[in-house]
């Protein structure tokens, strides 16, 4: 599992429109858990813009990660057989990460998040899809309206970073259904999945221990 430092990326490169969308749904997905969340563990961590955020909301935050140089408070690698304390962290929340683990790897290691965490997992996968999307925004409505069509681009396998991920939910062999069945048969359920229209190549996941 490559560390991200390694791909020089830099800040203002990161942190695009997309991905401040992207953030905003996990802020969202993760408040709307309520009051039964509030020790969270965050895998995969890059500027910790997340954990910052969350923990201005009172929320006690242990990071995760693979590369040393992002100082987590956890040297993890989930491409390992590593451990975790069971029962420490009403979640655990990862996004974007899973993908970066060949598939088989990315299921041993939902196996064992499950078993430690103490109620849910919160994910986002890339799905690589060919969509369009329309939002349309009025003076007489404080919602703006979507038009959203997406299609998983099941003929191909080639992830849309394909330098850093192994699959791609939607790709030729990771159908949705695959990625449903891995989440079932890691003793979790389905509590709510979201796509964003205007950002529909990251699929979130509020996933429930069994």
């Amino acid at each position: 599992m490559q560390s991200i430092t390694s791909l020089g990326i830099k800040t203002i490169d990161y942190i695009s429109k997309d991905r401040l969308i992207s953030l905003h749904n996990q802020m969202r997905l993760i408040s709307r858990l309520g009051n039964q969340v509030n020790n969270i563990l965050e895998i995969g961590i890059f500027n910790s813009l997340l954990t910052d955020l969350l923990k201005r909301d009172g929320y006690n935050i242990t990071t995760g990660d693979i590369d040393s140089k992002l100082e987590p408070d956890i040297i993890l690698d989930l491409a390992t057989d590593f451990t975790l304390p069971n029962d420490k962290f009403d979640a655990i929340v990862l996004f974007q990460v899973l993908e970066h683990l060949p598939y088989e790897l990315s299921e041993i290691a939902l196996k064992k998040l499950a078993v430690c965490t103490k109620k849910f997992l919160v994910v986002s996968l890339p799905y690589c899809t060919s969509y369009l999307a329309i939002q349309v925004k009025y003076s007489l409505s404080p919602r703006p309206r979507y038009l959203s069509i997406n299609v998983p681009k099941f003929w191909s396998t080639k992830p849309v970073c394909d330098e850093q991920h192994y699959w791609e939910m939607g790709l030729k062999g990771y159908p949705k259904k695959r990625i449903l069945n891995s989440f079932a048969s890691s003793g979790l359920r389905v509590k709510e999945e979201f796509l964003d229209p205007i950002h529909p190549y990251h699929y979130f996941f509020v996933l429930e221990k069994i």
